[in-house]
């Protein structure tokens, strides 16, 4: 990430698993908005690491219809 960002996400041609790999870049504190499309666990965005040079995994779960969303955080780099 080298500056905030909005995703959008345009519908896979059917049901798929998708992996998002997000970097921060050397300043960090670079923040992500999800698509309110996505449903998250406990209905809460998670909060991305923000540490320069760090490493967060998100992965998501489209159905046909709806995507769910899942993240592991703050991985070394």
């Amino acid at each position: 990430l080298t500056g905030n960002c909005t995703f959008t996400f345009t519908a896979p041609p059917g049901p798929c698993n998708l992996i998002l790999k997000l970097v921060q870049d050397a300043t960090g504190s670079r923040t992500v908005t999800w698509p309110a499309a996505v449903h998250w666990s406990s209905a809460t965005a998670p909060t991305l690491t923000t540490t320069a040079s760090q490493v967060d995994i998100v992965s998501f779960y489209y159905d046909g219809t709806t995507y769910f969303g899942q993240a592991s955080l703050n991985f070394a780099p």
